[in-house]
């Protein structure tokens, strides 16, 4: 357990708190104080988002590397080839969005669940795990051609889908 992520998350409740408002998420809204307590509570109403999160960026940081480097071979041998890669890598910021999207619906689900109101963002939470899962399988997808090493790679996606599918079997067994 990494309880600075969920740390770092509780950061996400006045965008949380906006989203269960307004239904919409926006990057707009300006991050809050790390809250220790509700980083705790974060992690215990939804652990398998820690295992989402980091195999997510551990996926994005290793394709983002061998990209790269990829880029730098090619640049003076096959400038073309280059570009195609260095688009790739350009793709690569969605992921970015994806998560941050899957934080912020991760800190509104648990703020609903602590509420009581009844706000239903279980649909939220699945489908934004499912798009950034997603989103990290067509980055891996598109980056196939160009990476050297992709086994360590194929093991971290299906960790991923693991912990999607195990976080949509908790959250509907504790429908709000």
């Amino acid at each position: 357990m990494s309880i600075e992520l969920f740390n770092d998350m509780s950061r996400y409740k006045n965008r949380a708190t906006h989203f269960l408002r307004f239904g919409e998420y926006s990057d707009d809204i300006p991050f809050n104080q790390a809250d220790d307590v509700f980083g705790t509570v974060i992690y215990l109403k939804v652990p398998d988002s820690e295992q989402i999160i980091e195999s997510s960026q551990e996926i994005t940081r290793i394709i983002r590397q061998a990209l790269n480097v990829k880029v730098r071979e090619l640049i003076s041998r096959d400038p073309e080839k280059a570009r195609e890669v260095s688009e790739v890598l350009e793709d690569s910021e969605t992921i970015d969005e994806f998560m941050e999207k899957f934080k912020t619906v991760v800190v509104a689900y648990v703020l609903s669940t602590m509420d009581g109101k009844g706000v239903d963002t279980v649909i939220d939470l699945k489908s934004s795990a499912l798009d950034l899962m997603e989103a990290t399988e067509t980055l891996f997808l598109k980056s196939v051609p160009y990476l050297d090493e992709v086994q360590s790679i194929g093991r971290l996606l299906d960790n991923m889908r693991f912990s999607v599918e195990s976080l949509k079997v908790k959250v509907n067994s504790l429908v709000v």
